[in-house]
């Protein structure tokens, strides 16, 4: 009965947004509509509705509609709405599920509208993942990744390498207290990811090929399952809300986290961000993966050349800075960060050098629950990381042939 009910509540919400979208079209007469899903909150939200509002307010011929739209729920929203013809004419979104959309005729491809100098206002790095099957399909708005936090209070010098990590993550635990060294969300893949690819692991090799059961995976997962048992510094079973609590009580020294991580912070608390410290083992630094957010459009929508000038506009300059400043994004466009002292958000931007850009094609979405699996049966369940990662390249390779036919 409460999910029957939640659900017509979400019907009427979504009928009252159409009927508010209707009546506002009607007062835009003579203006060109540009509809923007995006899941932006808090600062991000804030100047984003600032940015749009500036457009609106200097385009005569055009006027930009927002609707924010829950994170877990805008995938297949947009999935399923694009090729009803119901969707966006753009929506903002990480590029992992690019490869996918393509294929599916739900993103529009725009090189015809970009030429080398758009290209350069952005980082190259969060260009390179919006280009599948040599087309490009986005304008990157923003690129995160993972970092260090620290609680300056208990660290007032952050590590440089995993072994400093540890050394100082274990003074600072005491499981009596439920006070830890350390803090992210270990049993999942994405966070992992900077040890997989600081040892030198792939998901995907040059070719293409799942390449995930390699020597180097595999002592990635025996070095997330060590911090916790040999060395027990990190907490069972942690999720995205335990490790705010825990960091934000002072209970976690460090903890390894994106700039989102920002705005779940309580005010006054006395903490930095470093890069993820060099693992020791092998002397190479920790490599996490990449998102490059980015402005895409509908393939439907009726209004191409409108959406494109939006795009152009939100990504420029001018736009960069108030999301930089006001949002404390890691925007894409490399000229916002001059003048700006923000250190958390250099911290961010020199990260990217040493990141990897999450695959953007659509066997990527076949490998995340099959790997997160396998992390969690090694980190939290004790299990073997060779025979782990062993089982998951198993099932996303017969994951691979199932689509295929």
């Amino acid at each position: 009965m409460k999910l029957g009910g939640s659900r017509k509540i979400v019907l009427a919400l979504f009928a009252l947004l159409a009927l508010m979208a209707g009546r506002q079209l009607l007062a835009q007469a003579g203006k060109t509509p540009v509809v923007l899903w995006h899941s932006y909150r808090a600062d991000e939200r804030k100047a984003l509705e600032e940015v749009v509002s500036k457009f609106n307010a200097t385009h005569a011929k055009i006027q930009v509609n927002l609707l924010a739209v829950p994170n877990d729920a805008f995938p297949d929203k947009i999935s399923a709405a694009v090729p009803q013809g119901k969707g966006p004419d753009l929506f903002i979104f990480a590029h992992d599920r690019l490869g996918d959309w393509a294929e599916n005729k739900i993103i529009e491809p725009i090189d015809f509208w970009v030429d080398d100098a758009l290209k350069k206002r952005f980082m190259p790095q969060t260009v390179a993942p919006l280009v599948y099957r040599k087309s490009l399909y986005g304008l990157p708005m923003a690129f995160k990744s993972t970092a260090l936090f620290y609680n300056k209070t208990l660290v007032p010098i952050p590590p440089k390498t995993t072994d400093e990590l540890i050394a100082m993550a274990k003074k600072l635990t005491d499981k009596s207290k439920k006070q830890y060294g350390l803090v992210y969300e270990n049993a999942n893949f994405y966070h992992h990811s900077a040890w997989l690819f600081g040892f030198g692991g792939q998901v995907f090799d040059g070719a293409g090929k799942l390449a995930l059961n390699t020597p180097q995976a595999v002592a990635s997962l025996k070095f997330a399952q060590e911090l916790r048992t040999r060395h027990g510094i990190v907490p069972e079973e942690l999720s995205s809300v335990l490790v705010t609590s825990l960091f934000n009580e002072g209970k976690a020294a460090m903890a390894i986290n994106g700039p989102w991580f920002r705005g779940e912070l309580k005010s006054g608390l006395n903490y930095g961000v470093a890069m993820l410290p060099t693992i020791s083992q092998i002397n190479k630094p920790a490599r996490p993966f990449m998102g490059s957010e980015a402005l895409l459009m509908s393939t439907r929508s009726k209004n191409k050349e409108a959406a494109f000038e939006v795009m152009t506009w939100l990504t420029d300059i001018e736009s960069a800075r108030i999301r930089l400043t006001v949002g404390k994004q890691t925007v894409a466009n490399a000229a916002a960060y001059q003048g700006v002292s923000d250190p958390m958000l250099q911290v961010f931007r020199a990260q990217l050098d040493q990141t990897v850009p999450m695959p953007n094609t659509p066997q990527m979405l076949m490998v995340w629950q099959p790997a997160t699996t396998a992390l969690n049966k090694v980190v939290n369940g004790g299990g073997d990381p060779a025979a782990a990662l062993k089982q998951a390249q198993t099932e996303i390779e017969q994951a691979f042939k199932s689509s295929r036919r």
